[in-house]
């Protein structure tokens, strides 16, 4: 019998936003992603308040972040930070810790993902993510962001040339 050994790996990305905490929290919630996020989809699954609150509950299923998972807010320190446990079952399980800091009239948003794989093919997912893939991830969501921000609308994927959203998904012609 093969014994399954457990691989984590910790990815890190600092965000410069155009506008303050207060602006940018808010924007930071399974909701409110859909003003700025083309390709966001997500089904809340208990919230009280309609929109993220500690202990909220949602879901999302994108292929290339390995399927269906369900995300659970753990941390929700209002304009400070935000801390969701994700689970794709049998895959692997991401920490994503967002904890913003004030800088002028800009934040300073630090996105810290704690990857642990559950199976094998978690473990090899985990493996194929780059640091190069992770820091693009993250550069098209901080541009989506800043665009949102500074206009109040989203920037649609067309106008970013790119071939796949953020989430692996191909763009449609």
């Amino acid at each position: 019998m093969t014994v399954f050994k457990s691989i984590r790996v910790v990815k890190r990305y600092t965000m410069n936003l155009c506008a303050g905490p207060a602006d940018v929290f808010p924007l930071l919630c399974p909701v409110r992603e859909y003003e700025w996020i083309e390709p966001w989809s997500c089904d809340m699954v208990f919230s009280a308040s309609g929109v993220a609150e500690k202990n909220a509950v949602f879901r999302t299923d994108f292929p290339a972040q390995g399927g269906p998972e369900t995300w659970i807010v753990c941390r929700y320190e209002q304009n400070r930070a935000i801390e969701f446990i994700r689970v794709v079952p049998d895959h692997k399980v991401n920490r994503l810790d967002l904890g913003l800091t004030a800088a002028r009239d800009a934040s300073i948003v630090s996105w810290t993902n704690t990857y642990t794989g559950l199976s094998e093919a978690g473990n090899q997912w985990i493996r194929c993510l780059t640091d190069d893939a992770y820091r693009a991830e993250k550069a098209i969501l901080e541009k989506l962001l800043n665009h949102y921000l500074k206009t109040g609308s989203m920037m649609k994927w067309a106008d970013l040339g790119l071939e796949a959203d953020p989430y692996g998904q191909p763009r449609s012609h």
